[in-house]
């Protein structure tokens, strides 16, 4: 695959990024294409966009009219009918919006390929999955002549996994792929893999495995891949991150913190099996054991209530000791609609990858902490302190553009 690499010149009028969705016509991805149509074409103002910020002024951005979008997807609904479903059960967008944006809907629908099922009873081995995908990816750039693909996991979240017993090396995970059923790795890995075999990014925007595994993180340290993750942090988690230092900062003793969530999309229904469940908490609650000494007494419970469709709501309970062991407390109730606070931190995570490879960059993107309840090589989960490690890099990048 053709790369385009960091020269310190705006990116020809031609060059395009390729931004490949797994989950492409879930509510997210939808989101995503909504609000890039929206932007381009003046309906919308970049709100919640970093990479639209003066924090990234000169930093040489591919424009939001230059990214393409496809895909990956398992359910036969298109991105306008998910448009329509946010549109009448949420009150997403209105009807002049969707109007609008409806042709831009389409034309990336007509860039969906069908993903991998893993309930399907028959299914073929890894290697085999791993090069349908890869194909579609290289297809992608080809057809639509992309100078890169950054390939972001928005796809529901999986059930916990235990990797204990995969082989560590690459040669030998490879070996694996080719004599074992796909059925035995989570879809996340088979859509990691394939992404770094097509000169990809990948960023994993949920709390699935990805390409967190020794063999992966090999494989694409070989292949000078960028890769990065996992469990976006949007709501409750960003808050906590932020609040819990406030509190450690100040010596109070935070005795303990609850919490409880209740939302209603897809990604609701999908909580309600209990080891997809385990993944997600376990994310939410290494922020507070890492961020509080000594470590409180922490429960957090996700709810699905279809009624409240895409949006969520977010309780916080925190009971605390001052001054002379005064016991206090501190409640937040945090609502917001879930795609809406995803889709900006999937454009700048784009965007942002985008240019760590024209930079000529790879690896672990450790920089891009601060949108990941639990980023890979992270242990840092100190807000205000991932914020400035992004901003040292994008500092060093501003200067290295100058030069």
């Amino acid at each position: 695959m053709p790369h385009t690499f960091w020269n310190g010149a705006l990116p020809t009028a031609s060059e395009k990024l390729g931004l490949w969705l797994v989950g492409a016509s879930g509510n997210v991805a939808t989101t995503v294409a909504v609000g890039l149509a929206a932007m381009v074409s003046g309906r919308a103002r970049p709100i919640g966009l970093l990479t639209e910020s003066p924090a990234c002024r000169g930093l040489r951005m591919v424009p939001l009219a230059r990214i393409v979008l496809g895909g990956h997807e398992i359910a036969r609904r298109t991105p306008l009918q998910t448009a329509q479903e946010l549109s009448g059960q949420s009150g997403l967008f209105g009807a002049d919006l969707l109007k609008a944006v409806a042709p831009a809907l389409r034309q990336y629908g007509r860039r969906i390929r069908p993903g991998y099922d893993p309930n399907r009873s028959k299914q073929p081995s890894a290697a085999s999955v791993i090069a349908r995908l890869r194909r579609d990816i290289e297809s992608f750039q080809r057809a639509q002549r992309l100078a890169r693909v950054v390939v972001i996991h928005v796809a529901s979240a999986e059930a916990a996994f235990d990797a204990r017993k995969l082989p560590r090396e690459w040669t030998a995970f490879q070996g694996m792929l080719t004599r074992r059923s796909s059925a035995v790795l989570p879809s996340s890995v088979l859509y990691a893999i394939a992404a770094i075999e097509a000169g990809a990014a990948y960023v994993n925007f949920t709390p699935a495995v990805g390409a967190d595994l020794p063999a992966i993180r090999a494989f694409a340290a070989q292949r000078g891949a960028a890769i990065m993750g996992s469990d976006a942090k949007t709501g409750e988690s960003l808050l906590r991150s932020v609040l819990a230092p406030m509190f450690s900062d100040r010596c109070l003793d935070v005795r303990s913190w609850t919490g409880a969530n209740l939302l209603g999309n897809r990604d609701g229904a999908n909580l309600s099996d209990e080891r997809i469940k385990a993944a997600k908490l376990r994310s939410k609650d290494a922020i507070l054991a890492s961020l509080l000494t000594p470590r409180p007494d922490t429960h957090t419970a996700i709810e699905f209530v279809a009624s409240l469709h895409d949006w969520k709501t977010a309780w916080n309970h925190v009971h605390f000791a001052g001054f002379l062991g005064t016991p206090m407390t501190l409640q937040f109730t945090w609502q917001g609609c879930d795609s809406i606070l995803a889709a900006p931190l999937v454009i700048d995570l784009a965007r942002l990858t985008d240019l760590h490879r024209r930079r000529e960059k790879s690896g672990v993107m450790t920089h891009l902490a601060c949108f990941f309840k639990a980023p890979m090589d992270v242990r840092d989960h100190h807000f205000h302190r991932q914020m400035a490690a992004l901003h040292a890099y994008l500092d060093e990048a501003r200067a290295e553009a100058r030069q």
